[in-house]
This record gives structure tokens, sequence and C-alpha cells, in this order.
């Protein structure tokens, strides 16, 4: 018995609840609906009439969608612009790190050129001893090279070598074997160690170009979104010619914002509707709030309280949204006289007023509003009394003959 209860406790609350839910949504809908209904047809009307405006200001406010577009068009580029500094901030982050590599790589490259400077003064120490076994013509021409300014440690090394290679050479009866195999030696152990220093000096220097390479790389991808960023400034700047910035039109459309976390400017996304969707809108919520009211009156009586469940809510509602579309439906097809003077450029347009009123009623006499529509639809598909008479002739005939038949 307890837990029937609190059963039945639990779901009043939950249909206390939900009711109030649905006042709130429906009567949201509604007054936002209206509101927007209002401010776009009373921006027209000053638009076309210049009351509020002049020159300039005038022009700028004749087309309201335009001029929607337009802000929406400067806040998209905005958003880009954000979204571009964002990443050209960590692209030159990641362009400080290239440049900071390109430092370091300098060190390798010169220590390579200080090791083949050092080899150098080595070597040449080494040649010492074959030095004075040269004949007078080599020697010359070794002190030369020796002393030669500019030249790069490589090509000298190689060069001396070669004096002395040819100086000794073994052909000479003056030239002493020994002497010779131990240059020998020399020769190819020093060129083995140029030869590693020179590797190591060419990887240095291709490490070091291919990081300049990235750092060009990245160099022209800053450009490239630098470029965006001039581009979009420049559209920006084009648009705000069209709508400047201290123009009465973007103070009038900025007072539209209405920043929530999850229907970011939901007034401005109302007004850039067309007056009959923002009519459309209205009448659901109407006869939606309509059928929340005949429900919640029928729930503090205590004669159909016990019947009210929230299931038969959510039908109730739906049977007054679909009643009041209908009137909407109904009104704009010219059977119900629902309209008012338009805007220019529009001769007839449905009353959200009347329609939204129409469709309230329709929500809270649902079951009367069916009939009313069944009525008239019985009107409409009212058949043609010649064809029912025809209709009737021919089904009497057939069941002449079948009698005919029968007897027979």
């Amino acid at each position: 018995m307890a837990d029937d209860v609190k059963r039945k406790s639990f779901g009043t609350v939950m249909l206390g609840v939900t009711v109030i839910g649905l006042y709130f949504l429906f009567v949201s809908l509604v007054a936002f609906g209206f509101g927007s209904y209002i401010y776009r047809t009373t921006w027209q009307v000053e638009a076309a009439s210049g009351t509020s405006n002049s020159g300039t200001d005038a022009e700028q406010a004749a087309d309201i969608d335009n001029m929607l577009f337009i802000l929406k068009r400067e806040e998209s580029l905005e958003a880009a612009k954000t979204v571009i500094l964002a990443q050209i901030a960590k692209t030159e982050i990641e362009l400080a790190g290239h440049s900071s590599r390109v430092n370091q790589s300098f060190g390798p490259i010169g220590r390579a050129k200080n090791a083949l400077r050092d080899q150098l003064g080595l070597s040449i120490d080494g040649l010492e001893e074959f030095r004075f076994a040269l004949p007078g013509d080599n020697r010359s021409a070794y002190e030369k090279v020796l002393n030669e300014p500019g030249i790069d440690p490589d090509p000298k090394i190689r060069r001396l070598l070669q004096i002395v290679h040819v100086g000794l050479d073994p052909e000479n009866p003056a030239t002493d074997p020994e002497v010779r195999a131990a240059f020998d030696t020399f020769r190819d152990k020093t060129e083995t160690t140029f030869d590693d220093l020179l590797k190591a000096r060419d990887d240095a220097n291709k490490a070091s170009l291919d990081i300049q390479a990235e750092r060009t790389v990245v160099e022209s991808k800053i450009k490239s979104l630098e470029a965006k960023i001039a581009k979009h400034d420049a559209v920006i700047a084009d648009l705000q010619k069209r709508l400047p910035p201290a123009s009465v039109a973007r103070a009038r459309l900025a007072a539209l914002t209405f920043d929530t976390p999850y229907v970011p400017d939901i007034l401005m996304r109302l007004v850039s509707f067309p007056t009959i969707f923002l009519t459309l809108i209205v009448t659901i919520a109407a006869g939606g709030l309509g059928t929340v009211v005949a429900f919640s009156r029928r729930y503090y009586s205590s004669k159909h309280a016990s019947t009210l469940t929230l299931s038969r809510l959510f039908v109730n509602v739906g049977e007054g949204i679909a009643a009041a579309i209908a009137i909407f439906l109904f009104s704009g097809a010219g059977m119900l006289a629902l309209t008012q003077g338009g805007s220019p450029g529009n001769d007839v347009e449905l009353s959200p007023y009347t329609v939204a009123f129409i469709a309230f009623l329709s929500g809270f006499m649902a079951e009367d509003a069916f009939a009313s529509i069944q009525s008239a639809g019985k009107r409409i598909f009212k058949p043609d009394p010649s064809v029912v008479a025809q209709k009737r002739g021919d089904d009497t005939l057939v069941n002449t003959v079948e009698g005919e038949d029968t007897s027979a």
C-alpha cells in the first residue's frame, strides 16, 4: 500500500514538473516569436517609410536580411581570423624551435672545420721528415704551397702530398726506398683521415641546410597565414563600408545579441527568419500552450484528476499542436479571413495575432477544433448530387439484374 502511495506521489510530482516545463517552453516560444515578428516588421516599415533613419542609414536599413548577412559574415571572418592567429602563434613557436636548431647546427660545422685545420697542422708536422729528402725544385714548390695563404686545409694538404710524392719518385736512384715506403704509409693514413673529416663536415653542412630548408617552409607557412589574415581584413573592411561600425542599423542589430551557452544569438536567428515562418512558430507554440492550460485546469478538477497521466499530457499536446497547424494551413489556404496588410513586396500576409489566438483556442478546445475542421472538410469534399443519383441508379440496376439471375 505504501509503495502504491509513493509511486502515485512520484507520478504526480513528475506530471506537475512536466506541465511547468511545457508552460515555460511554449510561453518562451510565443514571447520570442512575437518579439522577433514585431521587431522585423517594425524595421521593415521604418526602413520603407524612412521615419527612423535618414540618408545613408535609411539605405543601410532598407534590407534587414542583408544587414544580418553582413553581421554574420563579419562574425565568421573574425572567428576565422582568431583560428588563423592561433595557428600563426603555434607556427611561430615552431619557427623559434627551427631557428634554435639552425643555430645549433653551426656548431658541428665549426668543429669539423677546426678538426680539419688541426689535422692540417699535424700532417704538415709529419711531412717535415720527408721535406728535407726532396730535391731542390720540389722543395721550393713545397715551401711555396706551404706558405701560400687562403688555401683550405684539404686542398693544401693534398697538394703538399702530391709534391712529396713526385719528389720521392721511386724510379729516381737518389730516392731512399725506406723513406718512400714510410711516405706511402703516411700518405694513405693522412688521406683517409682527411676523407673522414671532410665527410663529417659535409654531413654537418647537409644537416644544417636541411634544418634551414625546414625553417624556410615554416616561414612560408606563416606568410601564407598572414596573407589569409590580410584577405579577411580586406573583406571585413568592405563589409564595414556597407555597414559602418557607427551606423544606427548596426547598433540596432547589436541589441539582438543574446548569447547563451547552448543557443547563441537566439534573437538574431529568429529575426532572420521570414515572417510567415515566425507566424508558424508562434502558432505551434500557442497551440501547445492552449493544450497545457486546458490540461492543468482539468488536472485541478477532482472530477478528472484521476484520469490524467503523463502520457495523456503528451498526447493532448500533440493533438493541440496538430490542431494549431491545421488552423495555420486552413487560414493560409484562404478559407479563414485571417489576413492583414503586408509589407512592401507582399500583398497579403497572415495576421499572426489572429492565427495565434485561434491556435490557442484550438489547443484549449482541441476536440471542438477538430470537429470544426471535420465539418469544413465535409463541406469541401461534399459529393455532387447528380453523381450520387447516378451512383444510386447504377446500384439499383445492378441489384435488379442480380435479382433476375437469382429467380432464374
